[in-house]
């Protein structure tokens, strides 16, 4: 197999460079056989609650941490209420359960109710 990479930057009106993303595309070599990709769950499957994160489902990063214990101290939950907030918020016994994308989609959530948008059907 052999990556070809896409790089794409978002940049200020004055130019100045404020994202860099890399887009991978995976090419298959026509003299090698394709690897077997293992099944992957149905996206309407709900986590088990006592899973960890693993390779596919990487665990939430420090910056999304601190962005919401953020939200929670503008929304009054400081410190140790923050922290129980969110792990009931997420459902879960410890926030090292949580995935990037569960912590993705729980800030855009936080970030629309803040703004007046309700989310109350959808979990994360």
């Amino acid at each position: 197999m052999k990556d070809k990479a896409r790089r794409m930057e978002v940049r200020t009106v004055d130019g100045k460079v404020i994202l860099v993303l890399y887009l991978y595309e995976e090419i298959a070599l026509e003299d090698q056989p394709k690897a077997k990709e293992s099944p992957k769950p149905d996206a309407g499957q709900a986590k088990p609650q006592n899973s960890s994160p693993s390779k596919e489902n990487p665990p939430m990063t420090d910056a999304q941490k601190r962005y919401l214990f953020r939200i929670m101290a503008e929304k009054g939950y400081e410190n140790d209420q923050g922290y129980a907030k969110l792990k009931e918020l997420f459902q879960v016994d410890s926030l090292k359960e949580v995935t990037k994308l569960e912590a993705s989609r729980m800030i855009e959530r936080l970030l629309d109710e803040a703004k007046g948008e309700s989310h109350d059907a959808i979990p994360f």
